[in-house]
């Protein structure tokens, strides 16, 4: 969930310079920025089959300036002030029962919470509701981002889960999925490292505290968007295996889902894949899904041999361990077109894929992002995820 930003016009036009006339030499471009062959055999390239790499138009990974600046985090200051005029302890929360994931997910990422933009921090208090084509369009809703600084549920995710199940406007479907997601790109490069991931006892005490959050909120599961940066750090990925243990431990339904880029990179992302799954594909118990940071077109597809195949690829390769297809969710952009999100979830469908996960959303009064990847506004993006969610409840029948 990452966009590359130039300061400059000068640094934009050597960037292309080189991104044009050195390519081949030294790296391709994905969603997921600039990846490096480093010292690789033409055989060991060809294992890895990287004509799947996405070949984007530059707008598609670098974000103008001005967008930038409204939403760059550098040193962040979070927002302490409690709002008073609306009482929490009146909230109510729909819990159970958990059944788990779906057959397959139609999964959106929406825009809830963001310390660095006024109005919308931890401790914002504003009212945020879905539009109808998230109602109709997806079975699960991943609430985006908790601050991995201080771990506290944001007022806007308490208020809108409140309203699963309930006869009021622009609420939660009683049948969504509700799943908390911590972290984020940016969160990850500010916040390095997370404190609670420093050790093992401070990772499984946050797991005590995370684990109330079922009991307070009724969520359904937790994203674990760990990425580079505090996701780097050599200590981080073994100690949220021990997080995550310690987690379902106490709620051994709690969905655990893990994004992970098309090419496993982020060490704590490929630690937390390693420790889910085993050589032919059977689950430790420990992560319920991965979702593919892949967003152009219908590209994810072309990654998720990856992780579907880990241990059939060359030797050194960073996945060890075969995640079933049924395990992967495709990313999709939000604002991409009809054909694209039609074509993803048709092919999930036909390969026995577990879905998609759509990144980003914005909700009614809400914060947003970059317009050009917001599913929000467009008629035909929006029809398209309610179309491809018919396909999906008819296919999670039989």
């Amino acid at each position: 969930m990452r966009l590359l930003v130039m300061d400059e016009p000068k640094a934009f036009l050597k960037f292309l310079c080189l991104f044009f006339c050195f390519q081949s030499s030294f790296g391709v471009i994905t969603n997921q920025g600039m990846h490096s062959y480093r010292e690789e055999s033409e055989n060991q390239v060809e294992e890895r089959e990287f004509e799947g790499w996405l070949q984007s138009r530059p707008e598609e990974y670098i974000m103008s300036l001005q967008q930038h600046n409204r939403n760059k985090v550098t040193a962040p200051k979070l927002s302490t002030q409690k709002v008073t005029f609306f009482d929490e302890s009146k909230l109510t929360y729909k819990k159970g029962p958990y059944n788990g994931f779906p057959k397959h997910v139609m999964g959106m990422y929406i825009l809830l919470a963001d310390d660095t933009e006024p109005g919308y921090g931890t401790n914002s208090d504003w009212e945020p509701k879905l539009h109808k084509y998230q109602q109709e369009g997806a079975n699960v809703l991943f609430f985006t981002f908790i601050n991995p600084e201080t771990m506290e549920v944001p007022r806007s995710f308490k208020r809108l889960a409140a309203t699963r199940g309930k006869d009021v406007e622009g609420a939660v479907p009683k049948d969504t999925l509700v799943i908390f997601a911590i972290g984020g790109y940016q969160y990850s490069l500010d916040y390095n490292p997370w404190n609670w991931l420093k050790s093992r006892p401070a990772a499984e005490a946050m797991a005590v505290e995370v684990a109330k959050w079922r009991d307070l909120y009724g969520i359904d599961g937790i994203d674990l968007d760990i990425e580079e940066g505090a996701g780097s750090r050599k200590e981080a990925g073994p100690n949220m295996l021990y997080f995550v243990k310690k987690l379902k431990s106490i709620h051994p339904d709690l969905l655990v889902s893990q994004p992970t880029y098309g090419y496993p990179q982020v060490q704590a992302e490929i630690d937390v894949i390693n420790g889910g799954w085993r050589k032919g594909g059977d689950p430790t118990g420990l992560v319920d899904s991965i979702g593919l940071m892949v967003y152009e077109g219908t590209q994810a597809l072309n990654y998720v041999k990856n992780y579907a195949s880990g241990t059939s690829q060359w030797d050194g390769f960073p996945i060890k361990v075969d995640v079933p297809k049924s395990r992967i969710l495709l990313g999709c952009k939000g604002s991409s077109n009809r054909e694209s999100i039609t074509g993803l979830a048709s092919a999930a469908v036909k390969q026995k894929i577990m879905g998609v996960m759509v990144w980003y959303c914005s909700v009614r009064n809400g914060l947003k992002y970059s317009e050009a990847w917001d599913c929000s506004g467009r008629p035909d993006s929006e029809q398209a995820y309610v179309d491809s969610m018919s396909l999906f409840s008819a296919a999670n029948t039989y």
